[in-house]
């Protein structure tokens, strides 16, 4: 009989008078001296880096198993032996036994056994599990892929799972991938099911200078629920001019088989984006050029009207004195001291960026807020020298000034906010907010001062000019204003011009006729009757047709409007069966967002995927990780 295997070969192997753990990692220190084929070092380090221990013998199990049996027989048989020797003596005095000797039973050696995790094997179905749970946590929540290889990641599972085998970076990439292609399998199921979809796209670069373009797209379910992809996030190795943009639009819609599916692609204002709309061979739409970003139009007002010299001024002063506290510890500790003296929430102040859209709303409204604790640290001689104070001051001009901004800009912050919101806002929406703004919030008052008047009178001018809000002879309708007409809480048209109005209707019925729907969606009522066969007959198809097309557009006239703080898309979705083709065209138009914010969200999560330490990150890993993120709720 040969000499037996030791249980430790089981986790380690042996070369020569060398011994390395399998468990370890490779790029770790995993070598132990067993010369002769001693095993004492690689067993302490198996007990105290994996808490392995050596498993019990079948002999060890079985003495286990029966040691409380055999105790139990032991004291019985003791205990009647007992019993029989002194009846035995009570009830024959007279005789005698001979000399024996007691019989005392042997004891039995105990064998404790130890139900410890640490003697489980990881399955592998368990190893697989948590190798999906992981590749779904660094998905979800932006992690490096060298996070399984953590020195912290090692001792939380020593705790979680002590006999897991950490995954290598190449098989955690091939979950991801499978993770890919199974979310790229449900956003073309999905995309395939419906008539019509809405695409955005812009154009960003990483840390390391690579540019990147993104594209995200949009549609209406069967249900009416909105749905919202991130398609891909590609290198842009070519200049940003309009045909290779266009180059690139085509190819992704190619690729994700939405060619002839995509009517309109929402981008932000820069003429070589735009243009490039214009170049894509499939894109249907004659007033596509009008669908650029309503948030960043927006903007581009704003900026434009805040360039009054007084204004400016305001703006700098406000921007320096936020710095300052910005800088000082001394100062921002005092500020914090002085809030909390008078009762106010604890709030730092917050610097404008031009690329950060409302930025500068939030940083006087931020000051005119804290005016009195501002007010307190600049006069304390302890904290605030007299140049520093005097370099920093706002005169009591300058306070009114920045409170009648803070006013001026607030509608601005809230419709962008309605627009950019997480929840699908369409382009229907647009110009009858932008309508409410400039009669609700843009009025001239008598109390005006000029740099104000300027404000109101630029912003009025430049939103009209760049929305197309002023309707003439030349005017042509636009997308907006045909997603307006089919959103319920719109349909009036309060919002438009009165001789715009029939110009939008007549756009929407040519539309109509041009909608091709099976005999199922159109006549929903039962099998018609002998009688209305003869009419139809008689009549002729054609003169049915128009007159039900007809009685359709007027019974959505006639249809109330629905309040504007009311869901669209639940209104649709129990009256589309009533409006079949005014239902399909709603669906198509009002799919469209209003803004292109999807896309720039995308460089938020780009942000955390290519931060400062991880520069060198592959391209298409960085569309992988993006992609995952931005589609995190289709992870299997």
């Amino acid at each position: 009989m040969g000499k037996k295997r030791s249980w430790v070969w089981e986790y380690a192997k042996r070369k020569g008078d060398k011994a390395y753990c399998q468990l370890c990692d490779e790029d770790k220190n995993n070598e132990y001296s067993c010369v002769g084929g001693t095993t004492g070092s690689i067993i302490r380090h198996l007990k105290i880096m994996h808490k392995v221990y050596q498993p019990e013998t079948s002999t060890s199990k079985r003495l286990s198993s029966s040691n409380n049996l055999e105790e139990i027989d032991t004291l019985q048989d003791t205990d009647s032996l007992t019993n029989s020797q002194s009846s035995s003596s009570s009830s024959n005095n007279s005789f005698t036994q001979p000399s024996q000797h007691n019989i005392i039973p042997r004891k039995r050696r105990r064998f404790l056994t130890h139900d410890n995790d640490t003697d489980r094997k990881c399955s592998p179905e368990r190893t697989e599990t948590i190798h999906k749970a992981l590749a779904k946590l660094i998905s979800m929540n932006q992690l490096p892929l060298s996070f399984c290889s953590s020195p912290g990641f090692y001792q939380f599972m020593a705790v979680v799972e002590p006999n897991y085998k950490i995954i290598k970076e190449e098989a955690l990439k091939k979950r991801l991938h499978f993770f890919k292609l199974s979310i790229e399998e449900k956003i073309r199921s999905d995309l395939k099911a419906v008539q019509s979809a809405v695409c955005t796209s812009d154009c960003w670069s990483s840390l390391a200078q690579n540019s990147y373009i993104t594209i995200t797209a949009h549609a209406l379910n069967n249900d009416w629920s909105p749905m919202s992809f991130t398609l891909t996030t590609q290198e842009m190795e070519e200049r940003h001019t309009a045909l290779n943009i266009a180059d690139k639009l085509e190819n992704v819609f190619s690729n994700w088989e939405i060619k002839d599916k995509v009517t309109t692609v929402i981008t932000d204002n820069a003429k070589n984006v735009v243009n490039a709309v214009q170049l894509v061979s499939n894109t249907t739409n004659d007033n596509i050029s009008d669908v650029t970003c309503a948030a960043h139009s927006l903007q581009l007002s704003i900026n434009k009207a805040l360039r009054e010299d007084s204004i400016s001024e305001i703006l700098d002063q406000s921007s320096k004195l936020v710095g300052h506290f910005k800088h000082s510890n001394l100062a921002k500790q005092s500020l914090l001291n002085k809030q909390k003296q008078l009762g106010m929430p604890e709030t730092s102040l917050l610097q404008s960026c031009k690329t950060r859209w409302n930025s500068i709303f939030l940083m006087l409204e931020r000051i005119f807020k804290n005016r009195c604790p501002i007010s307190a640290v600049m006069a304390d001689r302890s904290v605030t020298s007299t140049h520093i104070a005097q370099k920093f001051e706002i005169s009591e001009h300058q306070w009114l000034k920045i409170e009648a901004l803070v006013i001026l800009l607030k509608p601005f912050q809230v419709i962008t906010s309605l627009l950019c919101g997480e929840k699908h806002s369409p382009t229907s929406m647009v110009r009858p907010l932008l309508k409410k703004l400039l009669d609700n919030h843009l009025k001239p008052q008598d109390n005006d001062d000029q740099s104000i008047t300027y404000f109101k009178q630029t912003i009025i001018f430049d939103i009209k000019e760049r929305f197309n809000l002023e309707w003439d002879s030349k005017s042509r309708v636009s997308v907006r204003q045909i997603a307006s007409f089919l959103d319920p809480r719109y349909k009036n048209l309060d919002h438009e011009p009165l001789f715009a109005r029939k110009n939008i209707r007549s756009s929407v019925i040519n539309l109509l006729n041009n909608i091709e729907t099976d005999a199922h969606n159109v006549n929903t009522r039962c099998e018609p009757s002998l009688q209305q066969s003869a009419l139809e007959f008689l009549y002729g198809d054609d003169v049915t047709e128009v007159n039900n097309l007809t009685t359709e557009f007027q019974n959505y006239l006639a249809e109330p409007q629905l309040k504007f703080h009311l869901n669209p898309f639940d209104w649709w979705k129990s009256r589309e069966n009533k409006f079949p083709r005014i239902g399909i065209l709603a669906k198509k138009y009002l799919s469209i967002p209003a803004t292109s914010v999807s896309s720039e969200r995308c460089f938020s999560t780009a942000g955390n995927v290519v931060n400062s330490k991880r520069t060198s990150l592959l391209t298409k890993n960085v569309n992988l990780l993006v992609f995952l993120y931005q589609n995190r709720n289709l992870i299997p």
